[in-house]
């Protein structure tokens, strides 16, 4: 199909996939510019693209009730939808596939490299960093009958209110940030770096940075960053669970830099375009969720054990968990020296 009227992406989950995702439907209406483009998201992860100008319509599902009510959701739903002329599904999950059954004329679908994914959790396979396929450019695999769609070099994008009104993404952000971030959350418990570990980090940072200190998170983070304040025994201030996300991204504007472990609020930092610490559990860089177009340090060791998991687990399979507690304080401490420095000089 030459010149699509209308579109509709298929994405539902989870936070730091649909922030990835923000490079391709900024191409679509870069390459379709009259095109009708709708989305089909998770209730609970609307509000990433709550702000995007490039998205017409946003069609919200509530995935938490359990399938009855997904199925009674959809059904009701699509009887409200156009048939559209093309449909993305860049999730290749059972519920998309039952989206996208006679939503379009045309499906395209992305790779999503599972073949790849396995080797990597069953051979422990690894690559260099500068040889590893970002998520966000693996979603173009969707258009390989359109070999004149590529991936820009614009990087991601968290749009806030005040920017869909000017229609102007801030293409470089003015480092004029004067506290340092911590975000310790993460959904799996394999992904978090222990919590008395991110106490002694900012002990480290106090000593070495005259700069204020913040935690961020969710509701789900609030727990876990009451616990480091705890642990702290010192003045930092500590949001989690007090925010949207759209004004913790306000917030994330604020920083130098911000650390934290392996998740979507890593990338909403990247579509910031602030420097970013990347903590790596039981997860590696090879899966493709590296910081995006963003300066970058990583935090990880190497061990035969690892990856466990593509995605983390509730629990080390193993029982000893050392991918995160044989990663110290002082490791990270350094990445987070050598990024400030590496900071300093661009700007």
């Amino acid at each position: 199909m030459l010149n699509p009227q209308s579109i509709c992406v298929i994405r539902l989950t989870s936070l730091g996939d649909i922030v990835l995702l923000t490079p391709m439907i900024r191409v679509l209406r870069n390459t379709w510019p009259k095109a009708r483009i709708d989305m089909v998201i998770s209730e609970h992860c609307a509000e990433i693209m709550k702000y995007n100008p490039h998205i017409d319509n946003l069609h919200i599902i509530n995935t938490k009730k359990g399938t009855v009510s997904f199925f009674k959701q959809w059904n009701q739903l699509k009887s409200t939808l156009p048939k559209y002329d093309m449909a993305i599904d860049v999730h290749c999950s059972l519920r998309s596939r039952i989206i996208r059954m006679g939503l379009a004329k045309q499906l395209l679908t992305y790779d999503p490299a599972r073949a790849y994914k396995r080797d990597i959790v069953k051979n422990k396979t690894r690559i260099p960093i500068a040889s590893i396929i970002p998520v966000s450019q693996r979603y173009f695999t969707a258009f390989r009958e359109f070999p004149e769609i590529h991936i820009d070099d614009e990087g991601l994008e968290f749009w806030l209110e005040r920017e869909m009104g000017t229609g102007q993404y801030p293409k470089k952000k003015i480092r004029n940030g004067d506290r340092i971030i911590l975000a310790p959350g993460a959904k799996h418990a394999t992904k978090r770096w222990p919590a008395s570990y991110f106490a002694q980090l900012i002990q480290l940072l106090q000593n070495e940075y005259n700069q204020p200190i913040a935690l961020i998170g969710g509701p789900d983070d609030t727990e876990l960053c009451n616990e480091i304040q705890a642990l702290t025994h010192a003045p930092i201030e500590n949001v989690a669970g007090t925010m949207s996300l759209h004004e913790l991204a306000d917030f994330m504007d604020t920083a130098t830099c911000i650390i934290g472990n392996d998740s979507g609020l890593m990338h909403i930092a990247a579509a910031r375009q602030i420097p970013v610490i990347t903590i790596f559990g039981s997860t590696v860089p090879e899966f493709g969720f590296l910081p995006y177009h963003t300066p970058f340090h990583i935090a990880s060791i190497e061990l035969p054990c690892k990856p466990c998991t593509h995605i983390g687990k509730e629990k080390c399979p193993l029982g000893h968990f050392s991918c995160m507690k044989e990663l110290t304080p002082i490791s990270v401490f350094e990445q987070v020296q050598k990024l400030l420095n590496q900071s300093a000089n661009m700007y």
